[in-house]
């Protein structure tokens, strides 16, 4: 058989099916066309080293004189609580973010404030490059015809026919960290856009904070920062804007811009880059996590790079003893916990399905490799599980009819068993106390206020509408949502390590108790006279007036969304407190001009007292119809909205709060 070799090939598809060496005498004609691309692409790669040289010249001439009039910075400093301990913790380790000295960059030391373009990891996409492979990927050794069918995707047959090496991802030539001692590193911290020392300042802090409240195990895959450094510089960027977002000083403000500029670079350039790492998709998960502007669209860039790298094929290799396989099924199942916060809490689908990685996810805490970190993240895994079908059950607006309270009781009894099986699964951290057992606890308040407000969706508020009389049961949902948002307040004011924990823990902690304090506010204004709850107004407005305190008193940056929550529900408590001030200015009017009298001489006004001061009662029942209450409708409105967006917008709609704009408005509204 003769060999036949097509243009841009090295063998003849028979031998290298034999793999068997392919012994012919190529022509010029053959590889004429390949020498042109060559030399086409080797006179491109000559004008952008020029260009990229001119550059860094030109940054260096800027910096030169810049330094020349660059003056010292204050180093701020700050010192906040002791972290908790338990007797057998080591006793000198943080807690908490701002816990650890940040002096801030180094004295004189000049900073370039942006990374010239066209170097490190970030590529030139701007330009549709039809490029041909010039070789194919290796095959197998076997002989195919002793072996199994394969069948390929059908993208794999398109490349198969055009060999345009854009239209897949390539898996063997992703990019790969340095060898240690190896190559020097070339990323924005070498380039001086922020000082080395610096930089290993907030990698401490994160490496002893922040990491252990995310469940990010880092220090089971780098040993050191220049471990992080050397493997992806998108996550060295993350790491360092995340942790400069918790720290309440000038300084890290200023670092803080300047780290999230590089991140937003990179990330644009990930974009469309064929070159990804497993620590890019890591990088991308801490961000979304606790970037609140930019969370939903983080989440679903990094899950799209990890089904390119088949991180969510590793769960067989993983229960195999594969160690590296295992941190990638870990690192899958983190993102199944980001992507399912998010979509419950904004109301939207997931973009990852229940497989068998999830539904099995107790053969992979039952693995060698598995430790207490594992049985965090599957305890996450195991609830958004059960919130995700409660979601799903009925994905509509509409008011739940009473059939549906079947289901609604079955999810909370899920609950209750998901809170006693990984409740006792959780152990102390060395680095945030007994956060973990106390977090199955949160959690668990966090779902029952999300299951059981459904039972008021789609209630009408319109005064003389028959259907505001709610059923005993819907009563009863109702009641034990109030009871779970009261939870959820009160838990974080009495537990010491929860208050710590608070600046710590990551975006969807922050908007479920925006969540729970607004819930509370429209039960106590508004659906308490509708709906015949019962809610003492008076109590609430105390209860959120010592958590805006907490909120208020957080320390972290004023970029962290605990600041502007804590300003959007001072807002709407002052709001409130000026309905009840008027409602009461009436009441006391009303009185003066005498007592009015109702049917049969039964004196009204004494009635109406004292259902207004009726203490805040959590039964099954409720009791009955309140009077409507004037003043309410200019601040909380009287349509088929459950929440007056305006309202809302005004005190969540701008700034770094929008993402808890959007969750309140997607729970809150009927339509």
């Amino acid at each position: 058989m003769r060999c036949e070799v097509f243009p841009g090939d090295r063998k003849c598809r028979h031998c290298l099916r034999r793999n068997v060496s392919c012994i012919i005498k190529r022509s010029y004609d053959a590889d004429v066309d390949t020498e042109d691309d060559v030399t086409r692409a080797i006179e491109q790669m000559n004008n952008k080293l020029d260009a990229v040289l001119a550059e860094t010249a030109r940054l260096q001439a800027e910096s030169a004189a810049n330094g020349s009039r660059q003056q010292p910075r204050e180093r701020d400093q700050y010192q906040d609580l002791p972290a908790p301990q338990s007797h057998d913790d080591p006793p000198s380790v943080p807690s908490h973010p701002s816990v650890a000295q940040y002096s801030g960059p180094p004295s004189g030391t000049p900073r370039n404030t942006t990374s010239p373009a066209g170097i490190s990891c970030r590529e030139d996409n701007t330009h549709m490059a039809m490029t041909r492979e010039n070789s194919p990927d290796p095959v197998s050794h076997g002989d195919p015809g002793n072996g199994s069918v394969t069948v390929e995707d059908p993208m794999g047959s398109l490349y198969e026919v055009t060999r345009l090496r854009n239209i897949r991802s390539n898996k063997s030539k992703m990019t790969r960290p340095l060898p240690e001692g190896q190559g020097q590193l070339n990323d924005f911290i070498s380039r001086g856009v922020i000082a080395e020392s610096e930089a290993e300042e907030l990698y401490e802090i994160f490496h002893t904070s922040l990491n252990h409240y995310l469940w990010v195990g880092l220090e089971q895959t780098h040993p050191s920062f220049i471990s992080v450094r050397r493997s992806s510089e998108l996550l060295t960027a993350t790491i360092l804007a995340v942790t400069a977002l918790h720290i309440p000083t000038s300084a890290a403000a200023s670092t803080f811009d300047i780290c999230y500029k590089e991140f937003l670079s990179l990330i644009s350039s990930s974009m469309f880059s064929r070159y990804h790492s497993i620590d890019d998709v890591r990088g991308l998960c801490i961000a979304a996590f606790w970037m609140s502007e930019v969370s939903w669209k983080l989440s679903g860039h990094a899950i799209r790079i990890a089904t390119e790298l088949n991180i969510h094929q590793s769960f067989t290799a993983a229960l195999d003893g594969n160690k590296e396989h295992f941190l990638r099924a870990r690192l899958w199942y983190m993102l199944y916990v980001c992507d399912h916060h998010f979509s419950i809490a904004y109301g939207r689908p997931p973009m990852i399905a229940e497989s068998i990685q999830i539904r099995e996810h107790e053969l992979f805490l039952a693995s060698p490799f598995a430790n207490a970190l594992d049985a965090r993240i599957l305890s996450q895994v195991n609830l958004m599980q059960i919130l995700t079908r409660s979601s799903s059950n009925d994905p509509s607006t509409a008011m739940l009819v009473e059939s549906d309270f079947e289901a609604l009781r079955m999810f909370n009894l899920e609950i209750d068993q998901w809170r006693m099986r990984w409740h006792a699964r959780q152990t102390r951290n060395f680095c945030i106390g007994s956060f973990p057992p106390l977090g199955i606890i949160l959690y668990s308040y966090f779902a029952k206020l999300q299951i059981n407000s459904l039972a008021v969706r789609g209630v009408s508020l319109a005064g003389s509408s028959q259907d505001q009389f709610l059923s005993t049961e819907r009563k009863e949902f109702a009641n034990l949502a109030v009871s779970a948002a009261v939870s959820i307040i009160t838990f974080v004011l009495e537990e010491d390590d929860m208050r710590r924990a608070l600046v710590g823990t990551p975006l969807y902690v922050h908007t479920m108790i925006a969540f729970a304090s607004v819930f509370l506010m429209k039960v106590a204004t508004r659906w308490n006279s509708v709906m015949g709850l019962k809610v003492e107004e008076e109590y609430v407005a105390r209860l959120l007036g010592r958590m805006i305190g907490v909120l208020k008193s957080a320390v972290t940056s004023d970029r962290h969304v605990l600041k502007h929550i804590a300003t959007g529900l001072e807002k709407m408590l002052e709001k409130m407190e000026e309905s009840r001030l008027r409602r009461q200015n009436f009441e006391n009017a009303g009185a003066a001009r005498g007592q009015v009298d109702g049917p049969a001489g039964i004196d009204t006004s004494e009635i109406m007292g004292a259902q207004m001061n009726t203490p805040a009662t959590w039964g099954a029942g409720g009791l009955g119809q309140t009077p409507h209450q004037p003043g309410d409708h200019a601040y909380f409105g009287d349509g088929l909205n459950l929440m007056d967006d305006n309202l809302i917008f005004e005190a969540f709609g701008t700034g770094s709060a929008n993402d808890v704009y959007n969750l309140l408005s997607s729970q809150f509204s009927s339509g």
